[in-house]
């Protein structure tokens, strides 16, 4: 029986997770890579703008998506080119809500995927590396990523841990491999009707920092997964962040934070885990941060820990 997987990865304009302006995919058959695709694209016009942090990672501008194919053309040619096989990539909850929300913002329907995540497979099979992230496993397993954020070539690495993980464990599928390593296969349900009209997205260069802790404010809190790897650094912990953060809107470490099974909180309270300490205006420690130090000298364990130490436990890579 021949079993088949293509890996893909996105890379987006801004922190929306449906601004993609970029994918590659990488198909693989019978352990072998038999077919490629990648693409820059136009993403959708509510959340077109490219931010600056997002530039610096992957080097893509509005320029060089100018004449690209918008998301309706490439997500066409997405599902044309998986052709109903499983998806695989590097923190995967990531890549699928990138699927998810760019169809949401045009109104598009999708099918049904079937997602497998090499982030948290690799955390179930190499449990002697310092972290996770896709240049650490990369050089364990004797992969060369010499582009990083590229999406064809972040793509085909993705697809080399997990083909790297099959040889580890002895299997030749998916499914196999599932059952050997305990790591359970996700989905992302079909969505078969149009999405609802897409609230446009605001510029971060033209919200201003009292209507940022409004928005924050009334963005609801979301639930962690409960189908995150349950061997990961926040899987079961309540984070707060004080004050500002540079690579990350408070709203996206949240979801962030659910994608890995952990708890994101807006306050400080005795159930907090993890304090993400930030910037503020006058540079001394916030009020959560005093509190914080309050707490763990009366014996609450809390970990005071960096914007770095975040994105690592989350195995995002740094600028």
């Amino acid at each position: 029986m021949v079993d088949s997987w293509t890996a893909v990865d996105f890379e987006t304009a801004n922190n929306d997770r449906g601004s993609a302006c970029a994918v590659g995919m990488v198909r693989v058959s019978d352990g072998r890579i038999v077919d490629r695709y990648t693409t820059l694209i136009r993403p959708p016009e509510s959340v077109s703008h490219f931010s600056r942090h997002n530039v610096a990672v992957h080097g893509i501008t509005a320029a060089d998506v100018a004449d690209a194919p918008d998301w309706s053309q490439v997500h066409a040619r997405i599902v044309e080119f998986a052709d109903g096989t499983p998806l695989v990539a590097h923190n995967a909850a990531f890549d699928m809500g990138v699927l998810s929300r760019a169809c949401a913002h045009t109104g598009l329907t999708h099918p049904e995927w079937n997602y497998a995540c090499t982030l948290a497979l690799s955390r179930r099979t190499w449990t002697e590396l310092p972290d996770h992230k896709l240049p650490t496993v990369c050089a364990h397993i004797g992969h060369s990523l010499t582009q990083h954020h590229r999406a064809d070539a972040d793509a085909e690495a993705a697809a080399r841990i997990m083909i790297a993980a099959m040889a580890r464990y002895g299997t030749t599928s998916l499914l196999e491999l599932s059952g050997a390593s305990g790591l359970r296969l996700s989905y992302v349900p079909a969505a078969l009707s149009p999405a609802p009209a897409p609230v446009p997205a605001v510029a971060a260069p033209a919200e201003d920092r009292f209507s940022r802790w409004q928005r924050q404010a009334r963005t609801p809190l979301p639930q962690a997964d409960p189908e995150a790897d349950p061997t990961g650094p926040l899987f079961d912990r309540t984070v707060c962040v004080t004050g500002d953060l540079q690579a990350l809107d408070k709203t996206e470490v949240w979801k962030r934070v659910a994608e890995a099974g952990g708890h994101p909180a807006k306050n400080l309270t005795r159930k907090t885990d993890v304090l993400v300490v930030g910037s503020n205006d006058h540079g001394g420690k916030s009020s959560k941060h005093r509190q914080a130090e309050a707490y763990i000298a009366k014996g609450q364990s809390i970990d005071i820990i960096t914007e770095g130490e975040l994105l690592r436990r989350l195995g995002m890579a740094t600028t």
